[in-house]
């Protein structure tokens, strides 16, 4: 039975993003839903990080030091110690709306077989500007067919702008032998053959910068398409994804091809459109692409 005042814990995991996480725990602490705990996991920072936490001196922040082991081991040790009835992730350099727990519970509060609730995202600039770009064609939807929704795109996706109920999210954990889109396998399985809410309106701010675009270039020239046979051959699904497989695969070589010609290595861009490709030969006929693999000939 849900109780009339749920705890919701919000999960931070962080390494050396002390200049980002501030911004991030204010967003939690200014809630409009103030019966939340926020769990910083500190995955071995060195820039002060844990001064910076323990100096904000509000009961509901509680900080946790681990040795350095990625960003999924401290999501899975945030979800150990999470003792709320409700559960988000909220990247260090991210930041929640000040209505947003409370508009995503209220949903699952008056339907308790919703077992979480995604959302748009604001994008937010260095500056703390923030900009949304509304797409007319996505409507508030309860479904419970997301998996397919989102490992096809066909809803934007971040971690942060989900909210499920704890029971639920503890069935799991982010693979921590997958360096890129760990979070598109864990939330592959929350959203799994589940009802869930889809809500057109932002929740959050997703933040880009540098430091991060950098990093996740390194992660996907070790990984390359080894997400694809993460999740499709993860025996929780049994089979039931492989119709989809083709155009998951083809979709990732694109996305990889649109990064390492972003990026400048454009041997590995040629690679992957060739690959996408092979996949899906219509491909062939989004221009912008065909335009941009013949670039890296010159």
């Amino acid at each position: 039975m849900v109780k009339e005042n749920p705890l919701v814990s919000i999960i931070i995991p962080t390494y050396n993003y002390g200049r980002y996480l501030y911004g991030a725990i204010e967003s939690c602490l200014r809630q409009s839903w103030d019966n939340l705990e926020v769990i910083v996991i500190d995955d071995g920072s060195t820039d002060g990080t844990a001064e910076m936490v323990k100096s904000i001196g509000d009961p509901r922040v509680l900080y946790h030091h681990q040795e350095n082991q990625g960003v999924s081991a401290a999501r899975n040790r945030g979800l150990k110690e999470a003792k709320g009835d409700f559960v988000v992730l909220l990247d260090a350099d991210d930041r929640l709306t000040g209505d947003s727990i409370e508009v995503r519970l209220a949903l699952m509060l008056q339907d308790g077989d919703i077992d979480f609730v995604t959302s748009t995202t604001f994008s937010m600039d260095d500056a703390g500007r923030t900009s949304f770009h509304p797409d007319e064609a996505l409507k508030d939807m309860v479904s419970t067919g997301f998996t397919e929704a989102l490992l096809l795109k066909r809803i934007p996706h971040a971690t942060c702008a989900v909210l499920m109920r704890a029971d639920h999210a503890r069935k799991f954990e982010f693979a921590t032998d997958l360096d890129n889109g760990e979070d598109l396998l864990f939330f592959a399985k929350i959203f799994f053959e589940r009802k869930g809410c889809f809500l057109s309106r932002p929740t959050a701010a997703a933040y880009s910068h540098p430091d991060s675009l950098r990093h996740n270039i390194e992660n996907l020239k070790r990984q390359g398409t080894g997400l694809v046979e993460a999740i499709f051959d993860d025996p929780y699904f049994g089979g039931k994804l492989e119709h989809i497989r083709k155009p998951f695969a083809a979709n990732r070589c694109v996305e990889l091809f649109r990064r390492f010609y972003r990026s400048g290595d454009l041997k590995l861009a040629r690679e992957y459109y060739r690959k996408a490709l092979s996949l899906e030969p219509s491909r062939i006929f989004k221009i912008d692409y065909l335009f941009k693999f013949i670039r890296t000939w010159f």
